[in-house]
């Protein structure tokens, strides 16, 4: 510091720079404190939101899943004669019902979903103890009064308790909008500051760079230029007088503060996505229990009529012969709706040897009509020879049905479906059997080839992205694999990769 005869003060040129880089520091220190508070903040938050939520979330909607599997399993065993497996899988979703209402208990919040919860049990109590008189009224050989009772009291004793669990749905979806309106505020009020903070960083940096430029970087040109005219240097503009070596560390510095900045979004894209994935499988559970309403719920009253249009057709085999080919379907359509609600628990495959060409018929047999509604001609061509599979019928004729369904839907003016059986090697060697299915529609865009066996990835927009997905995980269940071949110039084609019998 000096001080001249007039009284002024003027700061040596160290003192100014060594001024400036304590301010420009304490700024630096005050704007990562802010932050780092403000990111661990929302990071509080957010993993505050998803420990509580995701479990009350998923114990509130498999509750409700479990209950809804209990329904029609009593008017199966009676429409089945009194089969004991219906009684075994009946006993298995009652403990599955149980376990998520402990679940539920321990994830509850609020009183009005303890509330919900407790009406919930009462009734399921009385809801069991009816069941259970059905079925020895049946068990007794009382038809009848087990069918009127099972239509009258157990079915109102399960529109309560699903009632009851929507009740608890709702308050927990309540509670959710609660704690997520309780945080965006807090984090509105941080950002505020934040806000507030950032103002007083630019506000700063202002006065800084004024002080810098006036008392540092504008006395250094001019004695850079005094020293270059007392010189005679001349100096090209393409090479300007500066500090070669700093100018080099400050570039190094930026790009890795830039990689750092890289690294970071990357890490919160992942989360961001994650946190998606969370809410898309708390909307397929929600997805799952409004289609089990309302499919089952017909379903059921279609069997009660179909048992008593069985008991009014003895004697008249065609009839009967029809009655129980559509008691087959309904049961059929049963499986394929519990193989959806159990999506994340994939279910064990029956698994016997069969022909492929056997199952291509029996599945195009029961959506030729539907296919020949849709305009769609389905070419078959299968290889003589084709070895036997071993395989779950049913999964393999679901694989087959999304196939063709999906490839009659791309057709919306009508065309041709070719499927295609041949056999082929496997990659690891051992042999296997290829099912082509390859329609004559647009195809489908480059864009979007790589994710098409995403799951929740749909380019409909009624799809709900999980027909291929499933497919693609039946064939991985059967060591096997599905396919998008590579375009051949007009529509799709998928491959259905089959392990021969000699080969599981």
């Amino acid at each position: 510091m000096i001080c001249t005869e007039d009284g002024v003060v003027h700061l040596r040129l160290a003192t100014k720079v060594s001024l400036t880089l304590i301010g420009v520091l304490a700024l630096g220190i005050m704007g990562s404190v802010q932050a780092l508070l403000v990111a661990r903040k929302t990071s509080l938050a957010l993993e505050g939101m998803i420990a509580d939520n995701v479990p009350s979330v998923r114990a509130a909607m498999e509750l409700e899943i479990a209950l809804l599997e209990q329904r029609g399993l009593a008017s199966s065993y009676i429409l089945d004669d009194g089969s004991a497996r219906w009684l075994a899988e009946l006993q298995a979703k009652k403990a599955s019902f149980a376990e998520w209402q402990r679940r539920a208990e321990e994830t509850a919040h609020t009183e009005e979903e303890h509330a919900y919860l407790n009406d919930l049990a009462e009734i399921y109590v009385e809801y069991d103890r009816k069941r259970d008189e059905v079925i020895s009224l049946f068990e007794r050989g009382q038809t009848g009064r087990a069918t009127a009772a099972l239509l009258d009291e157990v079915n109102y004793l399960h529109h309560r308790a699903f009632a009851a669990c929507e009740g608890f749905i709702a308050a927990n979806e309540k509670y959710i909008d609660e704690r997520s309106e309780r945080a965006r505020r807090e984090l509105q009020r941080a950002s505020v500051g934040v806000g507030i903070l950032v103002a007083l960083t630019l506000g700063c940096g202002t006065v800084l760079l004024l002080l810098f430029y006036r008392g540092v970087w504008r006395p250094l040109r001019k004695m850079a230029d005094d020293v270059r005219t007392f010189s005679g240097i001349e100096t090209d503009d393409a090479a300007p007088v500066t500090p070669r070596d700093e100018l080099r560390a400050v570039r190094f510095y930026l790009r890795s503060l830039m990689s750092d900045v890289t690294e970071s979004h990357t890490n919160l894209e992942r989360s961001r996505l994650q946190l998606q994935s969370s809410e898309r499988l708390a909307s397929l559970g929600r997805l799952a229990a409004s289609i089990g309403h309302e499919i089952r719920n017909p379903l059921t009253s279609i069997e009660m009529r179909l048992f008593s249009l069985r008991q009014g057709l003895e004697g008249n085999p065609e009839l009967e012969d029809d009655v129980r080919v559509v008691s087959e379907e309904i049961k059929h359509l049963e499986k394929v709706i519990r193989n959806f609600l159990e999506f994340s628990r994939p279910p064990d495959l029956n698994l016997k040897t069969h022909d492929v060409g056997v199952l291509l018929d029996k599945t195009l047999e029961l959506c030729g009509h539907w296919l020949a509604d849709k305009g769609v001609e389905v070419v078959r061509r299968a290889d003589p020879g084709l070895p036997p599979v071993r395989a779950d019928a049913e999964q393999i004729k679901q694989v087959f049905l999304n196939l063709l369904r999906n490839a009659a839907e791309a057709m919306e003016q009508g065309g041709t479906v070719v499927v295609a059986a041949s056999p082929a090697a496997a990659r690891a060697g051992g042999e296997m059997v290829v099912v082509r299915v390859q329609d004559t529609g647009p195809g489908i865009a480059p864009a979007v080839r790589d994710r098409i066996l995403e799951p929740f990835f749909s380019t409909k927009p009624e799809g709900t992205g999980l027909g291929l997905c499933v497919a693609a995980r039946i064939m991985a269940q059967h060591g096997g694999r599905l396919e998008l071949e590579p375009d051949g110039g007009r529509g799709a084609s998928f491959a259905v990769w089959i392990p021969a019998a000699k080969d599981v």
